[in-house]
């Protein structure tokens, strides 16, 4: 299926285009950009220039450093919190979509009253909580609170196919509800999964974008949210320093697009195997 979804599949490719772009500017950030994204050495206020690409922040730091490393952060966030999501959601939605019952009632009743809640509202509440933030805790915290929705698109194909012939055989067989959970449906859905998880990742990402924008992240820690965050702080706007706004909210977009690309593609891939349509 790999290479059919990469040879086949436009969308595909330009988003994985787009992703392996960041992931070397992350990777290769030191060979970049020869400044230290922390470093105060440059006159502030500086605009564009050759020497620095996207200009000088109000503190005197390179903008051009501090968006190239600010991609490690940012993406290691999302994809790190992605897979905890998808983890949580594809073991309730597999759990609650084949074993139905009383499982089912109590674990979507707690999902409908999570889902109720807002999730902003809780990340602030949890932080606050906390003594300090950090790569780990934002991981969790995202990871934690982001499964509700997975989990209710993986139990509504674990319903479908629950009812297929596979699944009557391999109980004559014998098998066990773990077998056939993991060993037989799961196979079946895994383009679903593999979209959901990619959407997750870009809500991971974004959130993360949203907490070092309200100051509830990692203060030593550079992410695109957090440049965005020190330049409404400091006046970035008053004084028209587009280069210091725009770039860091650029990169997000863009990189969030590129995984909603390889999502919607798994989907198609699922849907004209199957022969109809597939949704979120």
């Amino acid at each position: 299926m790999f290479k059919k979804y990469i040879l086949r599949n436009t969308r595909a490719k330009i988003g994985i285009s787009i992703i392996t772009f960041f992931g070397l500017m992350a990777i290769f950030a030191p060979v970049i950009t020869p400044y230290n994204p922390w470093s105060i050495e440059f006159m502030p206020w500086a605009r564009p220039s050759p020497a620095h690409p996207l200009g000088v922040n109000s503190f005197g730091q390179d903008i051009f450093a501090q968006l190239v490393f600010g991609a490690r952060p940012t993406m290691l966030v999302g994809i790190l919190a992605g897979f905890l999501t998808s983890l949580i959601g594809m073991i309730v939605g597999l759990l609650t979509g084949y074993k139905g019952g009383l499982i089912d009632e109590v674990l979507m009743r707690v999902v409908d009253v999570m889902i109720a809640l807002p999730t902003l509202a809780l990340i602030i509440v949890i932080a606050s909580l906390l003594e300090s933030m950090n790569l780990i805790y934002i991981v969790l915290i995202i990871g934690i609170l982001n499964w509700l929705w997975m989990a209710r698109s993986i139990r509504s194909q674990t319903l479908t196919e629950a009812r297929r012939d596979y699944v009557d055989a391999a109980k004559a067989l014998g098998m066990g509800d773990l077998e056939i959970m993991f060993r037989e449906i799961l196979p079946n859905i895994i383009p679903v999964v593999t979209a959901n998880m990619v959407m997750v990742i870009t809500g991971a990402m974004l959130t993360e974008a949203t907490m070092s924008f309200l100051g509830i992240g990692d203060p030593m820690m550079i992410s695109w949210g957090r440049m965005l965050a020190i330049a409404f702080d400091n006046g970035a706007i008053l004084f028209g320093t587009w280069w210091w706004l725009i770039p860091p909210g650029l990169a997000v977009a863009t990189l969030g697009y590129s995984f909603m690309l390889i999502g919607n593609s798994f989907l198609d891939i699922y849907a004209s195997d199957r022969g109809g349509s597939v949704k979120l």
